[in-house]
């Protein structure tokens, strides 16, 4: 059966409405998982597609990729003046993107998977849409806090946040593209990202909720795939990330990705290459479809 793509738009701020790229590869009426793929900060949905496109066969089931406001095809961008930060994305964005495929797809396991930056949105999402998801899945994602990197790195972490203080002050936006780090971004988002960076903490500008604490509550199974020796999502940031849900159910597995990739672009080429990726999550949401049967099995013989 061959996979189909459909793209529509899903977002409900029409200026920063973006394109969605469903990938299906389901039987109608069938009860096999979707899944919701949000990018790393600066990368395009696109990117994933190789990702998407084996997920989605893996599991003969949908997987969807969007892209972050102000990312890929959104009309946001902060070089034409769009403001926002993450209180838009992880309060507005990403529930009202689940919300739509939950409706498109009633009745099944909606799982919402985010690489690196996307790991984090992920998790915030999850405090205000918990309810729609049968799990969280991060890929190489952890904290931006500079102390929970290894301590030979830590001097160049705490550089890169203080360059990305003195440029969002110093220009209307933060230049990613032309820096090579994160892609163009407006100041408030990184205003976002620089508090996570140099506190470990999530303060998000224009939302009174206190995450921290939110995070805590957020009771969902989740899987974390790491890479080994991954210079931007180390141990120790996604170790932090991690015990930020003290609440969920955490399954942590390691994969090497791909070895004859610079440490560096290990962090990203896995979602070109990405059967190992693709191996971890089958098994870890095969393992919990057998549980959640056998818990049903014996909830009825009680």
């Amino acid at each position: 059966m061959a996979i189909f793509e459909s793209i529509t738009s899903f977002f409900t701020d029409d200026d920063a409405a973006t394109t969605v790229a469903l990938f299906n590869h389901s039987r109608p009426h069938a009860r096999t998982p979707v899944f919701v793929c949000l990018p790393a900060m600066g990368v395009a949905a696109s990117f994933y597609t190789p990702f998407a496109e084996a997920l989605a066969k893996a599991t003969a089931g949908v997987a969807v990729l969007a892209d972050l406001r102000g990312q890929g095809s959104s009309p946001a961008l902060a070089r034409r003046g769009a403001q926002f930060g993450y209180h838009e994305i992880v309060a507005q964005d990403i529930p009202a993107l689940l919300d739509a495929i939950a409706a498109q797809f009633p009745g099944r396991p909606l799982y919402l998977v985010g690489h690196s930056l996307g790991g984090q949105l992920g998790s915030l999402a999850a405090v205000h849409a918990a309810r729609r998801l049968s799990g969280l899945i991060l890929v190489a994602s952890g904290t931006a806090h500079y102390r929970a990197w290894p301590q030979a790195l830590r001097w160049r972490a705490r550089m890169t946040v203080q360059a990305v203080r003195f440029v969002s002050a110093l220009l209307p936006w933060y230049p990613g593209r032309l820096l090579g780090f994160g892609g163009d971004q407006p100041r408030r988002f990184m205003a976002d990202w620089r508090h996570n960076a140099s506190t470990g903490r999530y303060r998000i500008a224009g939302s009174r909720i206190d995450y921290e604490e939110a995070l805590h509550d957020v009771a969902l199974p989740v899987l974390s795939v790491e890479l080994r020796d991954d210079p931007v999502a180390p141990t120790g940031a996604t170790r932090e990330l991690l015990a930020k849900l003290a609440s969920a159910t955490i399954t942590r597995r390691r994969i090497d990705g791909v070895t004859t990739d610079a440490p560096w672009r290990r962090h990203f080429s896995w979602a070109r290459h990405p059967d190992a990726v693709v191996a971890e999550i089958v098994a870890w949401t095969c393992a919990r479809s057998r549980r959640v049967a056998n818990a049903c099995v014996e909830r009825d013989a009680a």
